[in-house]
């Protein structure tokens, strides 16, 4: 029988600084850092996804008292050698673009550096280098051919790709389907001006959450924010994952072409499991025997056993219902490769698994949850997750619950997948 003993506490106090706008301040002593993300929370919309990505871009290049980078990285180092960063991440079916910076905590700096920090951020959110009433033109034409560069360069991924094209056929007229780097085709039409007037939308209509990891004074960083949102007096609506299901009809095959030495097989199944539902916790644990790890079934049987794939794992979406399986393999062990991970998916239904089988899977996981505590990054990215879902299940509850799954609750989790897409890429012939 497995119990998790230890216990680590993690409170995670949370402020309404105005309307739409939280601040989730996780206390942890232990670093010589402050870690903070802002969200901004974006319905993930094919019309406006590659405008996001674009933005995040060219914010971060320069504000109207740092316009260039020399300026940004002199700024940076007068704040003890403070990082910063903008970028684009993708939620189930929300876009959020994150101003994240990270710096020494007071005791080993100064007093007033989160401030500083803080004022750096809101200049590059609210105060962005413009020209004649738009974002700089030379900017905005550099960002667009990076970025094209970019989304080019994600075919050279094979892994990656193959991933992705799966889950797009799978997905088909579903926001799960959309890449939140963007697209090519939308560029063209993309310039400084239409781009600030986006950027002007997304500012006054985007839920904003705020995360700030390390030891800080949460009572004087939240009068800081107060006071520095009550003269934006925004009044903007919360954004929700949407975590419906959706069952596989028939099984649908997808064959792509390439020059390529190694196929690529990936699988997309519908698990009928939202990650709200009780059953995610026993669908997590029986993922890690079925695919994720150095001691799940695919490892062993397909990659280690049968030679089947130089790699073979699965992996479940937190913010839908989706299990991905992937592997590489030689284009001749197509049927063979497929035949044995279906054969490996069905032994878990069956509960064709031992109770050290089951111990393993959960210490896995209790690990890897475990591990969130010595990463700021992935504690803020956990729990942004927390609001997007609309649950509250800390690190340690979420141990707690994955703990506590039984064979049966696996063996009845599974039971619900569905293969829905396989995706197969070949070389040419």
């Amino acid at each position: 029988m497995f119990e998790y003993k230890e216990k680590i506490m993690q409170e995670v106090k949370k402020f309404n600084v105005a309307n739409g706008v939280s601040l989730n301040f996780i206390d942890d002593k232990k670093y010589k850092t402050v870690s903070v993300s802002v969200y901004l929370s974006r319905r993930l919309d094919r019309a406006e996804v590659t405008k996001n990505s674009l933005l995040s871009s060219v914010l971060a290049q320069g504000t109207k008292n740092l316009p260039t980078a020399k300026d940004i990285d002199r700024y940076l180092k007068s704040l003890y050698g403070a990082a910063y960063s903008v970028s684009v991440q993708k939620k189930g079916d929300v876009q959020a673009i994150a101003f994240e910076f990270s710096t020494l905590n007071e005791k080993y700096s100064e007093k007033g550096i989160i401030k500083k920090c803080f004022d750096m951020m809101f200049e590059f959110m609210f105060n962005p280098l413009t020209e004649n009433g738009a974002f700089s033109k030379k900017y905005v034409d550099i960002e667009k051919a990076n970025l094209e560069t970019d989304i080019n360069a994600l075919i050279n991924d094979k892994r990656a790709y193959a991933d992705f094209r799966c889950i797009e056929e799978m997905c088909k007229g579903e926001s799960t389907a959309i890449r939140e780097i963007g697209y090519i085709e939308d560029l063209a039409d993309i310039d400084e001006k239409n781009l600030y007037a986006h950027y002007k939308n997304i500012i006054s209509s985007s839920p904003i959450d705020i995360f700030v990891v390390g030891d800080v004074d949460a009572d004087e960083i939240y009068a800081y924010l107060n006071d520095a949102f009550s003269v934006l007096k925004p009044d903007i609506k919360p954004i929700k994952i949407n975590v419906g299901k959706k069952d596989a009809d028939e099984i649908r095959y997808v064959d792509e072409s390439m020059d390529v030495t190694q196929g690529k097989l990936s699988i997309g199944l519908r698990t009928n499991v939202s990650p709200l539902d009780n059953d995610y916790w026993a669908l997590l644990v029986g993922n890690s025997i079925f695919g994720s790890g150095a001691h799940s079934k695919l490892f062993n049987n397909v990659r280690e056993k049968l030679s089947l794939a130089y790699y073979a794992y699965s992996r479940i979406s937190r913010y839908n219902s989706v299990m991905l399986i992937g592997s590489g393999i030689e284009f001749e062990n197509f049927k063979k490769a497929k035949k044995e991970i279906f054969f490996q998916l069905e032994a878990v239904k069956k509960g064709d698994f031992s109770e050290n089988d089951l111990f393993v899977a959960k210490q896995f996981i209790i690990n890897r949850y475990k591990s969130y505590y010595d990463s700021p990054a992935l504690m803020k990215d956990y729990y942004y997750g927390n609001i997007l879902l609309g649950y509250d299940v800390s690190i340690e509850e979420a141990i707690e619950k994955a703990s506590a799954v039984t064979a049966e609750e696996i063996i009845y989790a599974f039971c619900k997948i569905n293969t829905d897409t396989v995706y197969f890429l070949k070389g040419r012939e």
